[in-house]
């Protein structure tokens, strides 16, 4: 059943057809956008939280020293 399945997406991926579409100059500008908003939210989101991800590195690798 899985081959099946397998061979049924291959034979729809491989199969080409014209779509007949214009992509105006104005797609490629919101793509672009699109794109650096993805790479500012996860920017954003990752100074937010640069402390707490940098605190439990530090714990994870700290080596424990005794007290003498």
């Amino acid at each position: 059943m899985l081959f099946r399945s397998i061979i049924f997406v291959m034979f729809f991926l491989l199969i080409t057809l014209p779509a007949y579409a214009y992509l105006d100059p104005g797609a490629s500008s919101i793509l672009i956008q699109a794109l650096l908003g993805g790479v500012a939210a996860t920017v954003t989101v990752f100074s937010l939280y640069y402390n707490k991800i940098k605190n439990i590195l530090c714990n994870l690798f700290k080596s424990k020293k005794k007290n003498i």
